[in-house]
């Protein structure tokens, strides 16, 4: 058993435009956070969403790696990733459901659940991180510890959205950047502020991409193969998100 499954909901299929030109780069920001949780001591593994066809693949990597915590970070480095698509939110919406259906506590990360987090949490999340999402990934899953499903308080504390009545209790410390779900409605912590040391991160996870499926689709199409990587983060133009 997997402790944490990792995956997006950018699908380059359901993009027709981006599909047609077949451009695609791994999820660097989705690898790095699963890096971050790696140092941390759990067993990971990463869904990549970006050459996959559909959710169904999704649903398979749940049952390959039964994992307890299914965790849908959306690679914020990617400008496509912030265009929140509603075929794509569709697509999270669809992965948040099938983890439930298999009592995997969810926790989503991405510019448009930030946005709209109490649609997501609506939709199968138990938490949403609002912002950058390393630092408030790792203090979540520390107040979590050994969360299992079968051992989830009865009855919850949180109102849990049918059909998936295994909803974990609310975090016991108050972790900035953090939106769930209370008897009374969504909470949400107050942001934290930006991470100024970017050299504190852990390189991505690349051993948890099909690096030569990359390959393979950019000699096929262009000739020659191109790989992404990253040197700061953020926006220099003062971006609201």
């Amino acid at each position: 058993m997997t402790d944490i499954l990792f995956g997006q909901s950018y699908y380059l299929r359901f993009d027709p435009k981006l599909w047609a030109a077949m451009q695609p780069y791994p999820p660097l920001g989705t690898m790095i956070a699963a890096a971050c949780v790696r140092q941390q001591g759990y067993d990971v593994a990463l869904f990549d969403a970006m050459l996959a066809d559909s959710p169904a693949e999704w649903a398979a990597a749940l049952d390959k790696h039964c994992p307890r915590i299914a965790v849908i970070y959306e690679d914020n480095f990617n400008y496509l990733s912030k265009m929140c698509l509603l075929n794509m939110r569709q697509a999270a919406f669809q992965m948040l459901a099938l983890a439930k259906q298999r009592g995997c506590l969810t926790i989503v990360c991405g510019s448009d659940a930030a946005d709209h987090y109490p649609l997501y949490l609506q939709n199968g999340a138990d938490f949403v991180i609002l912002g950058e999402g390393e630092e408030t990934l790792t203090e979540l899953l520390a107040e979590i510890g050994d969360w299992k499903p079968e051992t989830a308080p009865s009855p919850p504390p949180l109102t849990p959205s049918p059909p998936h009545p295994l909803t974990p209790s609310p975090p016991h410390s108050p972790i900035p950047s953090l939106a769930w779900r209370a008897p009374n409605g969504p909470v949400a912590t107050p942001r934290r502020p930006p991470l100024r040391d970017v050299d504190s991160l852990p390189f991505p996870a690349w051993d948890l991409i099909d690096v030569e499926k990359y390959r393979r689709i950019w000699l096929a199409r262009h000739g020659y193969f191109s790989m992404n990587m990253v040197t700061t983060r953020g926006c220099p133009y003062h971006c609201n998100w």
